[in-house]
C-alpha cells in the first residue's frame, strides 16, 4: 500500500485558453474543470488509477468539496478536521502547453492539529509499503514539519520506506532524517545544493556567479563566520544567488542529464544530511535516478504538452508503483518517466492509468558524471603510458 500525506491540499481548477494569455483583457474558456489535488492526493489518484492500494491522508473538513470529490471518485482517505475550507489553486493553459498557475496560501493547521496529523499518518503507516511526504506547507507549519513525520514513522518496528517531494527549507529539514528518495526538479535541486554549501562542489558554481554586492548584503565579516560550516557556506550561497542564477543553474541541468547526475551524486556522497536516492525531474529532458550503486537517465519522445500539473507527481507515482513491484531502480524509472509524459498530454490535474503511460518508448541510459568521466579518462591515459600504448584520444 502506498500511503500519502499531503499536507497542503486543494481544490485544482483549470482554465483552458483557445490562445496566449492577454494581461488586463477579458478571455473566454475552451475548456474548464475541477479536481480535488495537492501533490500527495494526485499520486494517491495515480496509484488508484493502476488498481493499486493507496490511502491518501490530508486536513479538511469532510464535507468540503475536496474531500467530496475523493468520495465521488472512491478514492480511500482520512482527514482531520480544521474548521476551515481547503484552498483553491488556478491553473490556466494555453494551446502551446504554457501553463499559469496561481496558488492560494491554504488554512492555517494549529500545533495541535498537526500533532493529530503526524498520529494519523504514523498510525496507518504500519500497513504501507511507502510514505509519499508531498507538497507545500500551509501557514503555521514549521518547516521540519515533514522531519517531524518521519522520525515518528521511523520509530513503527517495521517503518516503510519514505519519499519526500517538497521544496525549499521543508526539503531541507527532511533531508536530515535521511528520507529514502527525494523527488525534486532542477530548480528545488539548485536550491538544495546551495542550502547544502555543495553547488561548487558539484561543478555548478563559482565566483563569477556570486552577485558582486553581496557581502555588503551579508556583513564584512560573513566569510570568516561561516567558515568551517558546511551549512553556513550553504547560507552564504543561497543568500548570494539571486533567483535569476538559480534558474540559470536550473537550466543548465535541465539540459544536461550528466551534470544532473553529478549534482545528485554529490548529494548522495555529501558529509550532511542527505537522501537515500534521488528522482530529479527534468521538464522535456527526463528524469535523472541516482541511487548508492548508479545513475541513469530516463528519457521519453516528445508529447504534445496540454497541462505540466500533476507532471512531477505522475512521475513519482509511477516509480513507487514499479519498485512495489519489486522492479530494479532503472526499470522503476521507465515506468516514471512513462507516467510523467503522459500526464503532460491530458487536461487539468489529469492523472495517467496504465494504458497512458508508453513504457516502450521510453530509453534508459546509464549515466557517469563529468568529473567521474574525467577520472576515468585519465586512470585510462596513466595506464596506456605505463604499458607503453598510446594515450587514449581526447574527445571532440
Amino acid at each position: 500500500m502506498i500511503l500519502t500525506l499531503t499536507a497542503n491540499p486543494s481544490l485544482d481548477r483549470t482554465i483552458e485558453l483557445g490562445g496566449p494569455v492577454l494581461r488586463g483583457q477579458v478571455q473566454r474558456a475552451v475548456w474548464a474543470g475541477q479536481q480535488p489535488g495537492g501533490k500527495g492526493v494526485n499520486v494517491s489518484r495515480a496509484v488508484a488509477g493502476a488498481g493499486r492500494p493507496t490511502r491518501a491522508v490530508l486536513p479538511g473538513d469532510g464535507d468540503d468539496p475536496v474531500l467530496t470529490g475523493l468520495d465521488a471518485i472512491g478514492l480511500a482517505h482520512d482527514s482531520i478536521p480544521t474548521g476551515a475550507p481547503i484552498r483553491s489553486n488556478i491553473t490556466v493553459t494555453e494551446p502551446d502547453g504554457t501553463t499559469t498557475k496561481i496558488n492560494e496560501p491554504g488554512t492555517a493547521l494549529t500545533p495541535a492539529r498537526q500533532a493529530e496529523v503526524i498520529d494519523l499518518v504514523a498510525g496507518l503507516a504500519a500497513d504501507a509499503d511507502w510514505v509519499v511526504l508531498a507538497g507545500s506547507l500551509p501557514p503555521g507549519v514549521e518547516d521540519d514539519f515533514y522531519a517531524r513525520t518521519i522520525t515518528a514513522v521511523r520509530q513503527l518496528p517495521q517503518p516503510p520506506s519514505i519519499a519526500v517531494d517538497t521544496s525549499g527549507a521543508p526539503l531541507a529539514e527532511a533531508l536530515r532524517q535521511s528520507p529514502d528518495l527525494i523527488k525534486p526538479n532542477a530548480e528545488e535541486l539548485a536550491e538544495l545544493l546551495a542550502a547544502a554549501g555543495l553547488l561548487e562542489e558539484a561543478g555548478l558554481l563559482d565566483d563569477t556567479d556570486l552577485g558582486p554586492d553581496a557581502d555588503a548584503d551579508i556583513g564584512p565579516d560573513a566569510d570568516a563566520d561561516l567558515a568551517g560550516s558546511a551549512q553556513k557556506v550553504g547560507q552564504l550561497q543561497a543568500t548570494r544567488l539571486r533567483t535569476s542564477q538559480v534558474r540559470d543553474i536550473a537550466d543548465r541541468l535541465e539540459s544536461s542529464p550528466e551534470l544532473t547526475a553529478q549534482a545528485t551524486r554529490t548529494l548522495l556522497n555529501s558529509a550532511g544530511a542527505r537522501p537515500r536516492s534521488i528522482l530529479a525531474t527534468l521538464g522535456a529532458g527526463g528524469a535523472v535516478l541516482a541511487v548508492p550503486d548508479g545513475s541513469w537517465h530516463g528519457q521519453h519522445p516528445p508529447v504534445e504538452v496540454v497541462s505540466t500539473v500533476g507532471a512531477g507527481d505522475s512521475t513519482l507515482a509511477g516509480y513507487l508503483l514499479a519498485r512495489t513491484d519489486g522492479d530494479e531502480p532503472h526499470v522503476a524509472l521507465a515506468r516514471a518517466v512513462a507516467y510523467g509524459a503522459a500526464a503532460a498530454s491530458l487536461r487539468g490535474t489529469g492523472l495517467p492509468t496504465p494504458a497512458d503511460a508508453r513504457l516502450d518508448t521510453v530509453t534508459v541510459t546509464p549515466l557517469i558524471a563529468p568529473q567521474a568521466e574525467a577520472q576515468r579518462r585519465q586512470n585510462s591515459r596513466h595506464l596506456n603510458q605505463h604499458e607503453g600504448a598510446a594515450p587514449e584520444a581526447e574527445e571532440a
